[in-house]
């Protein structure tokens, strides 16, 4: 199965070490997050880089009447939805040009259920994703909202924090600009944690969020006046069962 990553450069593994500041919340009410992540080991492994196994996109994409952004590569196409239905969807094809599997994705993390099919179209396996999130309380839906209630995109307006611009309108290009600038990824429980959690890395921020600065910003000694637009590489670790997070960030040059 192709991995479901945007190329992201290796120097993101140096994230952690050099965050200067860390607030640890809940995305709803409650306690904070106890320290019983290993955070190095979860950010290194939501910064993973995808194996170059196509080439000849498109990069600018086409959007077609719905107001999907549709980018095509050799061997798939990206399917961009609008701002209100916020994912993406996918279609991976043989060389022969028949559709051999579909799927759809928030961010980098796959929803819904994968399809499988023979070459004349017929279903062979369709895998449910949304299994592993039973039990979690932070699903990807809540995850969506989450981030948007801390300022980060604004899903009715456009407006981003994130990326490029400041604002794309809400058709796939917003969807596309967001997805290409947030990393998420979701974690089962295993050796390195005993419960789900979510990583999401903000790397690139065009400008501080007001909703941000006012929740973390007003007692950050790092933040003198006139630095807090220097704000940059936002850091969530999200317990996905409790909804308890750590955040950090770092001081220095948004891009």
């Amino acid at each position: 199965m192709v991995h479901f990553r945007v190329v992201i450069y290796l120097l993101l593994l140096t994230l952690v070490a050099s965050c200067v500041d860390r607030r640890d919340e809940r995305t709803g009410r409650g306690e904070a997050m106890t320290e019983r992540v290993n955070y190095d080991s979860l950010v290194s492994r939501a910064s993973m880089v995808d194996p170059d196994w196509v080439n000849g996109s498109d990069s600018n994409g086409v959007m077609l009447e719905d107001g999907t952004k549709q980018i095509r590569y050799s061997l798939y196409e990206v399917n961009y939805l609008p701002a209100k239905d916020f994912l993406f969807r996918e279609n991976i094809y043989r060389q022969d040009g028949s559709l051999l599997m579909s799927y759809c994705a928030i961010f980098d993390v796959p929803v819904g259920a994968m399809c499988t099919y023979d070459e004349n179209g017929v279903l062979l396996q369709r895998e449910e994703w949304n299994e592993g999130y039973k039990g979690c309380k932070v699903d990807p839906s809540m995850l969506i909202a989450f981030l948007e209630k801390e300022g980060w995109y604004n899903r009715a307006t456009g407006e981003s924090a994130v990326g490029d611009v400041d604002s794309l309108g809400v058709n796939g290009d917003f969807t596309c600009n967001v997805f290409k600038h947030v990393i998420v990824d979701f974690f089962p429980p295993s050796e390195l944690q005993d419960y789900p959690v979510w990583v999401v890395l903000l790397p690139e921020i065009n400008h501080v969020p007001k909703a941000f600065s006012d929740k973390y910003l007003r007692n950050d000694a790092g933040a003198g006046a006139g630095s807090v637009a220097d704000l940059c590489n936002v850091t969530y670790v999200i317990d996905a069962k409790s909804g308890r997070y750590n955040v950090r960030w770092e001081h220095g040059h948004v891009r």
